[in-house]
């Protein structure tokens, strides 16, 4: 790892050096992911297809088709002036009319039982549940049912991962919301590097909403009326019924009994197995305070200037960056970051703070990324590496941190002005790392295509 780590490094001072001292103006209309392969990932669980990555790149292709479309429908009836400038009374109507069209879709097509956002949360919390070994189904398919649940999971399977991998059930919880804040990271990111011909703003506001609403709720009295009246709806076998109910209260429950079997809940009301469902009054005083700083922290996904329109702030001809602060709820407590995209010329940068916290400690984090750099005409080559102080036993309540990190290096061949062929692979020690569903080592390799629209 460490060899690895060097070598990216004399890589992106290399690719530094050589940059072009020029501004890239090109206008993108569409940005569109087609992953292949990913990889152990898509030999290691039962549903093989797709992978936590492929699922964000799939759901991010039907932002980008949907934003574009709406932007379309929107121009047509409040039609943009170019000569004029974006604050005049046209251009501001323009821009609120997208906006509202965006808010709408982020909020209601997200729920569609499609590629979308609800769908990328339930295959998020998938992933983690199949590589610890755990099958199950998509509750928010066309092809299965439209109920925003994970389901096909038994009682015993989740009894066994609690006992024997407790760092792996509590990730699986939490994994679903990290959908919501990966889909807001790398569109942001893509629609500050790649000029766009419509912008995905309302997305990360709702993204951000999403995350806050999610634990304002799991925070109320409401968890414990929906844990009580829920079972007259739901079905009585176990393996028909969402495998978590509110994903925050199972999280924190579990994460404060750590040694409680997962049988010792209430029992299912006229059915199999256990109410799986967790009510606010269920966790403990402290767990209770838990869950209320969370709820605080997440409006840290609020900082973002593309919510407000700005995608990026110019500092000269040649300079530009952006930032975002993101919450991110973990297995072992929670990862608070500063993402700063950098743009030098053609020179493509990210740079990223984070600290990871748990009962006992804050402990530092930080990543350098540099994006589509140039190798020849056909090649670009991307390097992001992460480095990190974790919790040693991955626990919640760990008083030792150990140092871990990672490694992505992505290549891209042109095929044609339109298509490129892309390939990457990641090592990474063990710890956690947004967008990744193995927590302990891991080499994994990914392929596809990227399919861009001028």
């Amino acid at each position: 790892m460490k060899k690895l780590a060097i070598s990216a490094i004399l890589v992106v001072l290399c690719l530094i050096a050589t940059h072009v001292l020029a501004q890239d103006t090109t206008v993108y209309k569409l940005r569109l992911e087609v992953p292949v392969i990913d990889m152990p990932q898509n030999k290691d669980i039962v549903r093989s297809y797709p992978s936590m990555n492929q699922a964000l790149e799939l759901s991010n292709d039907f932002y980008d088709l949907g934003f574009y479309g709406l932007s379309k429908v929107g121009n047509a009836i409040v039609k943009p002036v170019k000569w004029q400038s974006r604050f005049s009374r046209r251009n501001v109507a323009n821009q609120a009319l997208n906006y509202a069209l965006g808010l709408g879709f982020a909020k209601y097509g997200s729920e569609l039982p499609i590629p979308l956002g609800i769908w990328a949360h339930e295959e998020f919390h998938r992933s983690v549940l199949g590589v610890n070994g755990v099958s199950s189904k998509n509750g928010n398919w066309i092809g299965s049912r439209w109920d925003g649940t994970v389901y096909g999971v038994k009682d015993e399977e989740l009894s066994h991962l609690k006992s024997t991998n407790l760092s792996g059930l509590l990730y699986s919880y939490v994994a679903g919301v990290h959908a919501e804040n990966l889909s807001t990271q790398t569109n942001f990111q893509q629609d500050f590097f790649f000029r766009r011909a419509a912008y995905k703003n309302a997305l990360y506001l709702y993204n951000a909403y999403y995350v806050y609403n999610y634990l304002a709720f799991s925070t109320s009295e409401a968890t414990d009326m929906v844990k009580d009246g829920a079972p007259d709806f739901e079905n009585p076998k176990a393996e028909q019924r969402d495998y978590t109910g509110s994903d925050f209260t199972a999280w924190a429950y579990d994460m404060f009994n750590p040694n409680k079997p997962y049988e010792d809940r209430d029992k299912f009301p006229n059915g199999e197995g256990v109410n799986r469902r967790v009510g606010f009054s269920d966790l403990s005083p402290e767990a209770q305070d838990f869950l209320r700083e969370q709820k605080k922290l997440s409006l840290i996904n609020f900082i973002n200037p593309a919510i407000f329109f700005i995608n990026r702030i110019n500092l000269g001809a040649h300079f530009s960056f952006n930032f975002m602060g993101q919450y991110y709820p973990t297995h072992f407590g929670n990862d608070v970051a500063l993402l700063v995209p950098i743009q030098m010329y053609y020179g493509k940068y990210v740079v990223g703070f984070h600290r990871y916290s748990n009962r006992n400690m804050t402990m530092p984090g930080v990543e350098l990324g540099l994006i589509d750099g140039s190798l020849t005409n056909r090649w670009l080559v991307s390097v992001h590496l992460k480095g990190w102080m974790q919790p040693k036993d991955q626990s919640y309540f760990a008083t030792e941190s150990v140092a871990g990190g990672s490694l992505d290096v992505t290549t891209k061949y042109r095929i044609s002005k339109s298509v490129h062929l892309n390939g990457a692979v990641t090592a990474k020690t063990a710890g956690w790392a947004a967008g990744n569903p193995y927590l302990d080592q891991n080499f994994s390799f990914r392929a596809g295509l990227n399919v861009n629209v001028f």
